[in-house]
This record gives C-alpha cells, structure tokens and sequence, in this order.
C-alpha cells in the first residue's frame, strides 16, 4: 500500500467515524430520520473540504518538488518555481535542492566548457585521433583523421566499416601504414571500456635517420676504400711506368694488393656480421666461463681483475662475444698510448631484476664518444670501427643498454641487461 493510498485512506475514516458519531448522537436527542439526513448532507460538505485541504496541503509540496526537479534533469533553471510560504522545513529543503542545482549546472557548465575547448584543441590536432566504445563504434575523430582515412568518417558507425582492426597490440588501419606510428590506449570509466586510437607521422623522421646513417656509412666507407684503394692504384701505376716488368716487384705489388683486398673482404664480412646477428638464446650460466675464454684471447702480459656474481643471465655466446671485443678494444687502446701493461676492471653485479656489468680499462679514454657507436668509425690504425658497434647491437637484442664513457683513469663501458 503506497504513502499516498494510506493518507486518502486515513482521511476517508476519519470523516466516516465523525459522521457515526454525529448521527449516533442525533438518534440518542431523537432526531427525525430527515432531521439527521439533512444535518448530515450539510456536515458532508465541509468535511470533503477539509479532507481535500488536507490532502493538497500534503500532497501539493510534493508534487511542485517532484516537477522542479524533473525540470532540473532536463536542464531548465527557474530560481522562482516556488512560493515559501510559511512552511520553515519545505521552504529550507527548496533553498538546498535550489543550491544543488546551482553547484550541478556550475560544474555542467565547466564540463562542457571543457569538452568544447578539448574538442576545438583536437579538431585543430595535425595527428589524426579516433575514440571508440567497448562495442568498437566511433564515438569521435578529428579533422586529421576524417582527412586521412579518405572515406566518410561517421559517429556512430562501426569502426570495422571503416577500415579499423583491432589486434592483439591495439587498433591498425591500412591509411596508418608505413611511415605511421600508431598507438592504442584502452581506459575503463563508469564501467564503459573505451578506445583512443592515435597515429604519428615518421616518415619524415625515418627519411632523416636513414639519410644522416648513410652520410656516416658513405663517409666511413669511402675514408676506407680510400685507404686500400689509393696504395693499390699507387702500386699499380708505378708498375706499369717501367719499362721492364721485374718478377720480384710485380711479385711484391700483387702481395701488396692482396693484403689490401683482403683487408676489404675482411671488413665486408665484419659489417654482415654486424647485420646478422641471431636472435638471443637467453639462461643462466657461469660468468667466469665466457671470462676465461675472453682472457684466452689477450696477451699474458694483459691483468684482468674481476669481482662480482657468479652466475649471468642472457645468451652465453653473444655475451662471450662482446667480452672478447670489449677486451680487446681496451688492450689495443692502451697499446698504442705507453708500453704500460694494460689493466682491465670488471665488475657484475644483480638488482632489482637487473644485472649491471662494467668493464674499465687504465687506457686514454675514447677520443670521440659520440661516435664511439657509429658502425665502420674508429680513431686506431687498423681498426674496421666494428666491435663496439657490435656489442651495443648484442645488449640492444637483449633489451639492455650500453653506455660508454671516460673514467678518471681510462674508458668505461657500462651495461645493464634485464633477468
């Protein structure tokens, strides 16, 4: 039984009892029947009004209340609906239900303010921007995006009807291709999941890559090609002046341009070397194990200190390769600085999932750190520029990094390598 059925009920039975009463009292001062019928027909009247006073005095604050705030969701504001009167409690719950609705169409108001500005902002976006709900319909894309798609871009429409995919790593679509960097973040908001689709030009920043990695590979190149082919031609043309071929200098001029074009063939396969490294087989192994075989490989002469975990964690034949080369590097740096015997500091140590080697030399330092990476550059005579190069590449394949540097009292190379 509603609020509502039990006051008109109350109401009824209270006018019935006052008219039982009346009429008991009527009969008891002996009344004729039309006596009583008539006082009775007279008493209804006033009775109806009081009850329908009563009821509208209840029922009516209500109602205006409850037609307030329905203008209230529907987004009218009338400050005036509704006169006080001299009721404390209803004219104290209108004043609040008024100050909520001031504070609720304040912050509706900054929302859409905001939502506009956020619009305006993305419409204006040179990258192209696509939000999509949980059942992959579009709900917004900017100017760049409705541009580039190159066909009608609707709210509202499936995604998957306009070229969208949604994969494992995120949203794709055939426009944002190559040259494209494409991200996908899904967010979750009052229980909806959500898709923000986005897309980055880099063709331009790829264009610029590949063109300054060909002015170093072309610059290195040719300082290498230049330094074999120049004595082979000098060779050649100083042969081919005499008059006379002597067997022991044709003999001595082939040598030589042999020893030079094995030079070169030697340098082509270290740069395929670089290019064809296998992907990394990753275990724990014994440290000391590739340490040994990297010490094999030096002059007796050379002192390697090593202090640090027993075991490593990462692919044991790249990791032994890049010790031999890291090695190396700081032995013949030293070498060419003093007769002093080189020394070579290695430390290993794990934290954090993360296994941190360092490698220090008592050599000169590198003489050229940003390039010291660049593939094919080098400051030693005879060097190809490979080994270092190689090395970041084998630490790159392991999601690591190298970073070398210059020490106090030689060069450091310092390498972090997830575990």
């Amino acid at each position: 039984m509603t609020r509502e059925s039990k006051v008109i009920s109350a109401l009824v039975l209270v006018c019935a009892v006052i008219l039982s009463l009346l009429t008991a009292l009527l009969y008891s001062l002996n009344w004729s029947h039309l006596g009583v019928f008539t006082l009775l027909f007279v008493v209804l009247y006033p009775l109806i009004w009081f009850s329908w006073r009563v009821w509208r005095f209840w029922s009516l604050p209500l109602m205006q209340l409850t037609s307030y705030t329905q203008m209230l969701k529907e987004g009218e504001h009338r400050q005036q609906l509704l006169a006080a009167g001299k009721n404390e409690l209803f004219s104290e719950l209108l004043a609040e239900i008024e100050s909520l609705a001031e504070v609720k169409s304040r912050e509706q108001q900054q929302l859409v303010t905001v939502e506009q500005l956020v619009s305006q902002i993305m419409d204006s976006w040179h990258l192209p921007v696509c939000l999509f709900n949980d059942n992959k319909t579009l709900l917004y894309s900017n100017n760049a995006a409705n541009v580039l798609i190159q066909q009608p871009v609707l709210q509202g429409k499936p995604g998957q009807e306009m070229g969208f995919c949604w994969q494992q790593d995120g949203i794709c679509h055939p426009a944002f291709a190559a040259g494209w960097q494409v991200n996908t973040i899904e967010y979750h908001q009052q229980g909806q999941s959500y898709w923000l689709f986005s897309a980055l030009n880099i063709s331009d920043s790829l264009n610029q890559a590949e063109i300054t990695s060909q002015k170093n590979i072309v610059r290195v190149l040719s300082h290498e090609l230049r330094n074999s082919l120049t004595p082979m031609a000098s060779m050649a043309d100083t042969l081919l002046s005499s008059e006379q071929f002597s067997p022991p200098q044709v003999r001595m001029v082939l040598e030589r341009i042999l020893q030079r074009s094995q030079r070169l063939l030697g340098f082509i396969q270290q740069y395929a070397r670089l290019n064809q490294l296998p992907s990394v087989n990753c275990s724990w192994f014994e440290f000391n194990t590739i340490l040994d075989e990297a010490r094999g490989m030096l002059p007796d002469a050379v002192r390697v200190n090593y202090r640090g975990e027993a075991l490593c964690y990462g692919d044991a034949g790249q990791l032994s390769q890049l010790l031999i080369n890291l090695l190396k590097n700081a032995v013949e740096a030293k070498s060419q600085q003093s007769d002093e015997t080189p020394e070579i500091d290695i430390s290993l140590y794990h934290e954090n999932n993360q296994q941190f080697l360092t490698v220090k030399d008592n050599g000169p330092g590198f003489a050229n750190l940003d390039n010291v990476l660049t593939p094919f550059y080098t400051t030693k005579s005879g060097g190809s520029g490979i080994g270092l190069a190689l090395c970041a590449q084998i630490i790159r394949l392991h999601g690591g990094e190298l970073i070398p540097q210059n020490g106090e009292n030689g060069a450091v190379v310092k390498i972090s390598l997830p575990f």
